[in-house]
């Protein structure tokens, strides 16, 4: 085992054995301290380093860009299941189109959708999913353009979860969780050394089985996530493998007439209790870094994604004014969607003619591959929302549609890039690079199979970026950079769309405050697409071209040693710029917010310890009104949630037991996050109690 920085607690221990020592009257032979690994993730509200950037662990004062992150100790306050939960606290951040719930999909700057291959994990692109938090540390958001890093991009930028890793001390957590919906779910996660030879290991199991809020149906998934590291003076391997089995309620929510929701109850549901997702995934990760020399490390990163499942659901077409609403029964059976990367850098930090460069060399390949076997269409029929009982809408009899089903869509990219931290003196920083990529796209459908696709790209990314450190605490920037994205087909019609292009600039101050523990950040920022494809009740057409331009605001760290904050603010003015065909120019983007904002205050208690270590917080999330659909026909009404916790930590059992109770949508608000067009407009979950308990040693 190589040598490890101590904690502040195991070094004052070292001293005290030192001293002892050198009392002693007898001679001790030379001894060697050794410790587990000092986690990455800082404690409480604080953002650690990040590789999200340039794929080397950053200082926030050395970020050309806006990284947000939400920390290990902000999941646990908030009581987040769900990456959707996460990101109701980050700025300039909307919720977008879920798939009924069974998908995440957000707005970034403007810009993003459940299918844009945006969210990765520990730098890997995803399969489109949602993504339960058993297994993630933390949650991080590089804003603006990053097709340089991560290949086929939107300009609006990605989410990343960084995975928990195994420890090199042991460590045994059991924890559960039960909520006023119904229901609950269950963890077990262990780990520790596999004796003395330099490995370490991680074993995650984590079981949901909760009711759903409205009217019927419940989410049932199980993960099992086995992981494993070795380290020795040079080398550092990583494996992990994670399998997910669900069982997701499809619920595509209410409906808008004439600009306003249907005056129903808002746990009334208008389809039928198979509206479902059932599948699973599986995904494999193994990342090997070599040093080579003080100044050069070899790094390869593999990972392997797949996801199987079915779904069905009876799709409201239409809502009269009168109530009536026209529903089709639809399944699609055979999805398997699989992302393959695999990588290879060089990581350099050399001094080249007296100038510092920290530099990252490489080449990546990914395939990415969509494809669904079967399609069906059922029959329609009418119901009254008013009375939803009126309907009993199956698939028995349901047509098979041989033109659309037997789809496929690969897309195949190489990539190679060169980026260059170049230092010059104490102050500026100057980043250069670029990537090259070369993309094949292939895909068709219908049976027998009709090849609709059948292209390739070539395309230079460059970016830059300037950074200058005013003082040691605060830094100004400014970067450029550019994305690419080959568009889908859109999911239910076949059409083709060409390449999205886009380009975007921010510029920026951060400074630490308040003895290091508190961060703040402000920037400015402009994002240009080309060839945008808006999608309205499931049908998408392209637009011309669209923008973006903002500010956002962001503070988060320890206001004192007891008060943790995150408090943030955006202003994002989003429309179509370019729209010859649809008519839409000057119109606002869908499920964009001009204003958004958050709050997130933990505050631990001066009580006596021999009573436990209690703490209290709450948070508030402001999302202001945004469009439903690209024809700005109407209207989301902007909304205001409190969250509330309290939590207590004491030694019951093992080395801490660990009591929380959360309160989320604390004023019963009856809000909508986002649209998918008038009759696909997504309910915000009302209040809820939940009473978590976890056991540690």
């Amino acid at each position: 085992m190589p040598p490890r920085r101590l904690s502040s607690a195991a070094t004052l221990a070292v001293l005290l054995i030192a001293a002892r020592a050198s009392n002693a009257d007898d001679a001790l032979a030379p001894m060697v301290v050794t410790a587990a690994t000092v986690p990455s993730q800082a404690e409480g509200y604080q953002a650690t380093r990040s590789n999200l950037v340039n794929g080397r662990p950053t200082d926030f004062l050395s970020q050309a860009r806006t990284v947000d992150q939400i920390s290990s100790q902000m999941l646990e306050d908030i009581g987040a299941d769900s990456l959707t939960d996460a990101m109701a606290y980050i700025n300039g951040v909307t919720l977008g189109n879920t798939m009924g719930g069974t998908e995440a999909g957000f707005i970034k700057r403007g810009f993003g959708s459940n299918s844009d291959g945006s969210i990765l994990r520990d730098g890997i692109r995803q399969p489109r999913n949602t993504f339960a938090t058993f297994t993630t540390e933390r949650v991080e958001v590089l804003k603006g353009p990053s097709s340089f890093r991560y290949g086929i991009q939107e300009p609006g930028g990605v989410i990343n979860l960084v995975s928990k890793k195994p420890q090199y001390e042991w460590q045994r957590t059991i924890s559960g969780k039960g909520t006023s919906f119904g229901g609950g779910n269950a963890s077990v996660d262990v780990t520790g050394p596999l004796g003395d030879s330099g490995a370490a290991f991680r074993f995650i199991v984590g079981q949901q089985d909760e009711e759903y809020w409205r009217d019927f149906g419940s989410h049932r998934q199980t993960v099992v996530a086995p992981s494993l590291s070795w380290e020795d003076d040079d080398t550092r391997l990583w494996f992990a493998y994670e399998y997910r089995d669900y069982d997701l309620t499809l619920d595509r929510g209410t409906a808008f007439v004439d600009g306003k929701a249907v005056d129903v109850p808002r746990k009334r549901r208008f389809d039928e209790n198979w509206s479902r997702v059932t599948g699973h995934d599986q995904s494999f990760t193994a990342r090997w870094e070599q040093d080579l020399n003080p100044d050069w490390t070899s790094r390869l990163t593999y990972g392997w994604n797949r996801r199987q499942y079915d779904d069905g659901q009876p799709r409201v077409l239409s809502v009269a004014e009168d109530g009536t609403a026209t529903r089709r029964a639809d399944a699609n059976h055979g999805f398997d969607r699989r992302v393959i990367y695999t990588a290879a850098e060089l990581l350099g930090d050399v001094t080249l003619a007296g100038i510092r460069h920290e530099m990252t060399v490489g080449i990546d390949h990914e395939r990415r591959r969509d494809y669904l076997a079967d399609r069906y269409r059922g029959a329609t029929d009418t119901i009254s929302i008013y009375d939803p009982d009126d309907g009993d809408l199956t698939l028995d009899g349901a047509t098979y549609l041989d033109s659309t089903s037997h789809r496929l869509d690969e897309i195949d990219t190489t990539g190679a890039y060169v980026d260059d931290n170049l230092h010059l003196g104490e102050r500026w920083i100057l980043g250069l690079g670029g990537r090259f990529q070369h993309t094949e796209q292939y895909g068709g459908q219908g049976r027998p199979f009709v090849v609709e696709t059948d292209t390739q790209d070539d395309v230079f990314l460059p970016h830059a970026s300037l950074l200058y450190k005013l003082t040691p605490q605060t830094s100004l920037y400014a970067s450029y950079s550019e994305s690419f994205v080959p568009n889908q087909p859109d999911a239910d019609t076949g059409q083709r769309f060409d390449p999205e292009t886009g380009h975007g600039w921010e510029a920026g101050i951060k400074q630490r405050l308040l003895g290091d523990r508190l961060q703040a950040s402000l920037a400015y920022f402009e994002i240009t697409k080309e060839n945008v494809v808006v999608s309205d009740n499931g049908v998408s057409r392209a637009v011309g071209k669209s923008g973006s331009k903002g500010i956002e605001l962001s503070a988060q760290g320890e206001l004192t040693e007891r008060l943790s904050v995150l408090a943030n603010y955006a202003y994002t003015d989003a429309e179509v710029r370019d729209d010859a065909d649809g008519g839409t120019e000057g119109n606002a983007l869908p499920n964009v917010a001009r204003h958004t904002a958050s709050l997130l205050l933990s505050q631990a208690l001066a009580v006596n310890p021999d009573y436990g270590r209690w703490r209290i917080g709450g948070g508030v999330r402001y999302v202001g009104s945004r469009e439903g659909d690209s024809d700005n026909s109407f209207s989301l009404d902007d909304y205001t949630v409190a969250d509330a916790f309290v939590a207590w930590d004491n030694r019951w059992l093992g080395d801490n037991t660990h009591l929380q109770l959360n309160v989320h949508n604390l004023f019963d608000t009856t809000y909508y996050p986002s649209s998918g067009g008038d009759t696909r407009v997504v309910v915000g979950e009302p209040l809820e109690v939940a009473l978590q308990a976890s056991v540690s040693f």
